[in-house]
């Protein structure tokens, strides 16, 4: 059954063109901005779908909303907010980082293993330092672990299949899947650590991924190299400080950090064996063209009656 027009709320500028795509999803669609829910607060009710955010104080006024597209994959800031619980509007995601992600924590874990951010540091300083290749590590023919065998740890896991890995992925629900070679649950994450050469995390953050990789599991880790890109809670802070100077963690490439960011003079900024970037994995030339699109395809979904795409699990929290 096909949906009237609906008031649709664009919490960010729009041009002509994608103006004229909302409207040819959804004829007839009264599109608003920011500039006009101020000139007129009281539109702010009627606004039935949104695309991209509401602030704190809007949740609490639009008693009309049905469906929120948001622009990114994480959503646990949102499902944090009271107002967003009590609210009965559809949220969906999108999902659109697994390559640029892929490439990146890929450019970490082979920084990493061929010591390529060591011969950046002596090239800036000018020195030819051969040492540099006592300290190489290789992966073909060495075991992978992808915590999170969602889009972006598949795209990851055939990397490393690529690269002559053996691939386990660890999943809440393990069921087979053919960019792994085993997949498992998280219960059986210590054993998978041990014997991974390469540790990557990809986890949203809920009550179950925080502190996934603690203290015990990262000392279990047998100078593995752990590269996290989903959220620095999954991983317990002060305890890959202490397993990096300890060697049972090799080398740490981190895009996401706990506290993000780390304070300055946190140990992590001075360790050798370990690099940062400032949470950008997912970003990639058109990210906002192909979320928008994102919207669009689901604005069309919507005006159908059909099922909406990447449709957030509140329960789950991603």
């Amino acid at each position: 059954m096909r949906r009237r027009a609906p008031l649709i709320y664009l919490s960010e500028t729009a041009t002509p063109e994608q103006k004229e795509e909302i409207l040819r999803a959804a004829p007839g669609a009264v599109i608003v901005d920011s500039a006009g829910l101020e000139a007129d607060p009281g539109l702010v009710s009627r606004v039935e779908v949104c695309y991209s955010e509401l602030t704190p104080t809007q949740w609490g006024q639009v008693s009309s909303l049905q469906w929120l597209q948001v622009k990114w994959a994480g959503v646990e800031h949102l499902l944090s907010l009271p107002a967003v619980q009590a609210h009965p509007a559809v949220i969906t995601n999108v999902h659109i980082h697994a390559r640029a992600m892929s490439e990146h924590l890929w450019g970490l874990a082979l920084m990493l293993t061929r010591n390529l951010h060591g011969a950046v540091i002596r090239q800036h300083e000018g020195a030819w330092d051969e040492s540099l290749k006592e300290s190489l590590a290789t992966v073909a023919g060495k075991t992978l672990c992808v915590a999170g065998l969602g889009t972006i740890g598949e795209q990851c896991a055939l990397i490393g299949k690529a690269l002559g890995m053996r691939v386990i992925g660890i999943r809440r629900r393990p069921s087979p899947n053919g960019a792994a070679d085993e997949v498992v649950g998280p219960e059986r994450r210590q054993e998978v650590f041990a014997e991974s050469r390469i540790i990557m995390l990809v986890l949203p953050d809920t009550r179950e991924t925080r502190a996934f990789a603690g203290r015990e599991e990262l000392a279990a880790m047998r100078g593995a190299f752990l590269i996290n890109g989903g959220r620095g809670k999954s991983v317990d802070t002060a305890a890959l400080v202490d397993a990096l100077a300890a060697g049972s963690v090799r080398g740490a490439g981190l895009d996401v950090t706990d506290p993000e960011p780390l304070p300055a003079g946190h140990p992590l900024w001075k360790m050798p064996n370990v690099i940062i970037t400032p949470h950008y994995a997912g970003n990639h030339p058109g990210y906002d063209r192909e979320a928008f699109a994102v919207f669009v395809d689901n604005l069309g979904r919507w005006m159908r009656g059909e099922p909406l795409r990447s449709v957030v699990d509140r329960a789950g929290g991603y």
